[in-house]
C-alpha cells in the first residue's frame, strides 16, 4: 500500500460540496458487473469485488480486505469505518459479507462485479451487460451475468 499525506481538507470540502451541488440520480440493483464514470457521489453496498478510482474522498468499512494506491491519507473513523482522502485507485474484495463503500469526488471511475446495490449522484455515464445510460437521469435497474 503506498499513501501519503496530502491536503486533506481542501478535498473533504470540495468533495463535499460536489456531493450537495449534485442534482440527479440513479440507483442500479443486482447481480454481475457495474462500470461507471463520473463526478459526483456513489454509495456502494455489495458482496464482490470492486475496483474505483479518482479524486476525492472514500469511506470504507475495515472488515473489507482494502488495497489503496496514490496520495493521502487514510484515517480510522473508530466505528469500523475508515477514511480515504485524496486517493488514486481502491481495490476492495468482500467475498463473505456485504461491504458499504461511499465515495465522493471527481474523475470517479468504478467497476463492481458481484452482488449488490449501487447508487450514483451526479454527472456521469454507467453500464452493466444489459443497460447504460447517464447518471442524470432517475432509474432503478437490475443487472445479471
Amino acid at each position: 500500500m503506498k499513501w501519503k499525506r496530502s491536503g486533506g481538507i481542501a478535498l473533504l470540502i470540495a468533495a463535499l460540496l460536489l456531493a450537495t451541488s449534485a442534482a440527479h440520480s440513479v440507483v442500479v440493483k443486482g447481480r454481475g458487473e457495474l462500470t461507471a464514470a463520473g463526478n459526483g457521489v456513489a454509495v456502494l453496498v455489495f458482496r464482490g469485488g470492486a475496483n474505483l478510482g479518482g479524486i476525492g474522498i472514500a469511506v470504507v468499512e475495515e472488515d473489507a480486505l482494502v488495497d489503496v494506491q496514490g496520495h493521502g491519507r487514510i484515517t480510522p473513523l473508530g466505528d469500523g469505518r475508515l477514511l480515504l482522502e485524496g486517493f488514486g485507485r481502491i481495490e476492495i474484495r468482500s467475498p463473505d459479507e456485504r461491504t458499504r463503500v461511499e465515495i465522493a469526488g471527481a474523475k470517479l471511475r468504478l467497476r463492481v462485479r458481484g452482488v449488490g446495490v449501487a447508487f450514483l449522484k451526479g454527472v456521469g455515464h454507467y453500464m452493466t451487460h444489459d443497460v447504460d445510460g447517464a447518471w442524470a437521469e432517475d432509474l432503478s435497474l437490475e443487472f445479471e451475468e
